[in-house]
């Protein structure tokens, strides 16, 4: 079983034009919009690509209601927290002539004890059964940025292979605890740890940091360039498919679920890197986050090309 556990999800307005219209009132029958929250979206792609997880999290007032039915209607098996907050919203707005793209976000509430507790019980009774569990997102609010370390601590017990797409404080301490895998884009880990992981990874502190404290490896992209992969003590490129992108909102959700995808039926390290940089690259041609389809991913997988980094001269 692969579980994944999002904190802070997002009721989302996607909205996909051709062209900007002129200013005015634009009427429609109704707004689009999906389910958000990085950890729904990595279940989402794990059930697009067959291996389809539980999702954890938290959900409340009109909102989360919608939510909840909208990961039924489309057979996504969730366990949502009710919390005192009303769930957050987002609006995209994507033009494809000219090629522009704003996205705008609430924070969201911060979250109470008695929820968070709520949600670590909820955990407590899949983890036995749970192979996989992916830790995705920002946290709501100011506080709580033990969440994700107090989660880890009580995943350890368990047969349970841990990633985590976070960054700022919340990473930092769960990077005291270690034990999972990393999966970051190249912005927040220069935000987080304050160094390029791009530039001579060999002796970057950073990763001997992350060695020091128990993580295994780690992924790290960089929007549509290549990404890195640290699995220990190798470090690979890997090049990502071109690809005509329309959103990069999701993608890093997307190679997530695409390397869990690869990671429960058998695959290396370094061939689940491979399914990430495909379902990435797969997940850019599409305005809502993870909706690429499986066979999108399959075609692009012989494309993502991959290059080890030499261990420089002693």
């Amino acid at each position: 079983m692969i579980l994944t556990i999002t904190p802070n999800p997002l009721l989302s307005y996607v909205l996909h034009l051709p062209t900007l219209p002129p200013p005015g009132a634009n009427r429609v029958a109704s707004l689009p919009w999906t389910v958000g929250g990085k950890g729904i979206n990595v279940a989402r792609m794990l059930k697009t690509l067959g291996r389809p997880g539980l999702a954890l999290g938290f959900a409340g007032g009109p909102n989360g209601d919608k939510i909840k039915a909208r990961l039924t209607e489309h057979g996504i098996s969730a366990r949502l927290i009710p919390c005192s907050s009303e769930t957050r919203v987002g609006f995209d707005l994507i033009v494809d002539h000219p090629r522009t793209h704003h996205w705008w976000l609430e924070d969201g509430q911060t979250l109470t004890e008695r929820e968070i507790l709520d949600l670590l019980a909820e955990l407590d009774r899949w983890l036995p059964q749970a192979r996989f569990l992916a830790l995705s997102g920002t946290l709501p609010g100011q506080t709580s940025a033990d969440f994700y370390r107090r989660i880890i601590e009580q995943a350890r017990p368990f047969r349970v292979e841990i990633f985590l797409d976070a960054r700022g404080a919340p990473l930092n301490q769960a990077v005291e605890v270690g034990g999972f895998f990393l999966k970051h884009n190249r912005q927040e880990f220069m935000e987080t740890f304050g160094h390029d992981p791009f530039h001579n990874p060999w002796d970057n502190p950073s990763f001997h940091r992350l060695r020091d404290h128990g993580i295994p490896g780690a992924l790290i992209t960089d929007g549509g360039g290549p990404a890195l992969l640290w699995d220990p003590p190798r470090f690979h490129v890997l090049l990502p498919p071109p690809v005509q992108e329309v959103s990069a909102v999701g993608c890093g959700d997307a190679a997530l679920a695409g390397f869990l995808y690869a990671r429960a039926c058998g695959a290396s390290m370094l061939d689940a890197a491979r399914w990430a940089m495909a379902a990435g690259a797969a997940d850019a041609g599409h305005a809502a986050p993870c909706a690429a389809t499986a066979d999108e991913v399959e075609a692009l997988l012989p494309l993502v090309e991959i290059r080890a980094i030499p261990i420089p001269p002693a």
